[in-house]
């Protein structure tokens, strides 16, 4: 058998998360947006709803060396966020992890930016999506990463901002921990969630607590990721390729 040649792997390294000082999360990631990924992932969880929740996100510092942890970060919460810690390990795709009702999330989360869209072309979703594969540097080199994208699809068919990750979940955190440092979250302007993959229940939840009425992937979406869209009344469109797409939730009319 032929060896292939030499390959670029995906980096994977793990994220703690600290509140207060207190370990919270450990996220598999690729390093780099890790501020954003812990920002949004804090968001996705509860803790923070608007940009002034969080005072401070910092590296931790190893006491005995004097330098900085490269994979511990420590968030300090502003004043009046309860706080509890889990006793179990939470990852960035843990969603609610069996603590509440989506009646309980409907209570949580804002009301959604805009209304879905009306109508949208099979022809400007598919090129947003090729766009967003273009822009998928680090899964051209090692096939390997997820990508995620907010898609300006009310004004000038732009992506606002693209996240890669060796985890999906992480991708759509780092989307809106950005959006959070930029004091712009929930987003107050109508944008689409665009998916490289499939669509899970834990990323249509993501959607939900950033307002954002619009969710498109590659992939397909599961049963519970469909009951939350419409619970949520975010338009939900899946197995969007080339010049076909499905609306699972939503009344949204793709045109040809």
């Amino acid at each position: 058998m032929e060896q292939r040649p030499h390959e670029a792997v995906a980096v994977e390294e793990p994220l703690e998360i600290r509140v207060r000082g207190i370990s919270f999360a450990v996220l598999m990631r690729t390093p780099g947006r890790d501020r954003d990924l812990a920002a949004g992932f804090l968001a996705a969880e509860g803790l923070l709803h608007h940009g002034e929740d969080l005072l401070a996100l910092e590296a931790c510092v190893n006491p005995q060396t004097g330098a900085a942890e490269p994979n511990i970060l420590n968030a300090s919460l502003a004043e009046g966020i309860a706080f509890a810690p889990r006793l179990a390990t939470v990852s960035s795709a843990c969603g609610i992890c069996g603590t509440r009702t989506l009646e309980d999330l409907q209570k949580d989360c804002p009301p959604l930016a805009a209304a879905a869209p009306a109508s949208l072309s099979l022809a400007a979703i598919h090129v947003a999506l090729e766009d967003l594969r273009s822009r998928q540097l680090l899964f051209a080199e090692t096939a390997a990463t997820h990508g995620a994208a907010l898609w300006d699809y009310a004004g000038g068919g732009e992506l606002l901002d693209v996240a890669e990750d060796v985890g999906r979940h992480n991708a759509v955190d780092q989307l809106f921990g950005a959006r959070l440092f930029a004091d712009a979250y929930p987003v107050s302007r109508a944008m689409g969630l665009l998916l490289s993959g499939r669509i899970s229940f834990e990323l249509i939840q993501k959607a939900w607590l950033g307002a954002v009425p619009l969710v498109i992937g590659i992939g397909m979406p599961t049963s519970l990721a469909i009951e939350t869209a419409k619970a949520a009344g975010i338009t939900l469109i899946g197995w969007a390729r080339d010049d076909a797409a499905t609306v699972y939730a939503g009344d949204t009319q793709l045109l040809g």
